[in-house]
């Protein structure tokens, strides 16, 4: 007997009409999918949580996809429909998605825990709070080898360790993006992970950094590059999200010990 635990993330929102936000593009990270737009306090984490025997060929005891498409196809339309009439509880928001997406021709959810997304902040700085800093985080995973093509797999051990290992090795990487926007016109949460989707995730998620991408064929894959490199993806989209838009900055976590920050 085993227990499997998945997230999803999500937002419900009234600004964005239900069969719009549905209709949007699909993600599961930090930001979740659907994305709100320019109201705070939207964004919602609900692990399921599901018990059995794991099949003995594939070793899975269900498909997280499964779990995944039980909640946003089955239970996401009727709570996006309910909270354009009136505010949710946390109660409710549970007990929807069990009586909407467990069981019936998908995965049966023993339990389910739902809370508020932490991971989206808004700063104001008291010396100017007309600008407010928007911080959204996100996630990839992807592999690398840290090495120098000019030295011998010996001289790169001794210069990056295990991390030089000939096959690689992966990451679950988070991304933090920080956007400066004006106060009195925000930027729109849902533009904002369209752009950070487009550019980044789908360019670097399940993807070898070295071998899949130009990004870092001449450029050693650290952390510290990797951030560097979000910056220069990033930098125009988000300025052209909105008149006085523009990025400040992006922090990449390696592991949950390691991360670097890189201005714009």
């Amino acid at each position: 007997m085993v227990t499997l635990n998945r997230t999803i993330r999500f937002s419900l929102t009234r600004t964005i009409p239900p069969e719009v936000a549905i209709a949007s593009s699909r993600g599961n990270t930090h930001a979740g999918w659907p994305s709100m737009d320019l109201v705070a306090g939207s964004s919602w984490e609900a692990t399921v949580e599901v018990r059995g025997t794991p099949d003995p060929r594939t070793g899975y005891l269900v498909g997280i996809d499964k779990l995944d498409a039980a909640v946003r196809e089955r239970a996401l339309p009727v709570l996006l429909e309910t909270h354009q009439r009136r505010d949710l509880s946390a109660i409710e928001v549970a007990r929807t998605i069990l009586d909407q997406a467990s069981g019936g021709d998908g995965p049966t959810f023993d339990a389910i825990e739902v809370g508020m997304e932490r991971d989206t902040r808004w700063r104001v700085d008291s010396g100017d709070m007309s600008m407010v800093l928007v911080q959204r985080r996100y996630e990839f995973s992807a592999s690398h080898r840290l090495h120098l093509a000019e030295l011998d797999d010996e001289a790169n051990a001794a210069m990056f360790g295990k991390c030089s290992n000939p096959h690689g090795h992966g990451h679950n990487y988070e991304v933090e993006v920080q956007v400066r926007t004006d106060g009195d016109a925000p930027v729109s949460i849902l533009a904002l992970d369209q752009v950070v989707d487009a550019v980044v995730i789908d360019r670097f998620d399940h993807k070898h950094l070295n071998l899949d991408l130009d990004d870092f064929k001449s450029r050693v894959p650290s952390v510290e590059n990797i951030a560097a490199r979000c910056v220069d993806l990033l930098r125009d989209p988000v300025a052209a999200l909105a008149p006085g838009c523009g990025l400040h900055g992006v922090k990449v976590w390696e592991t949950p010990r390691t991360a670097c920050t890189v201005l714009a």
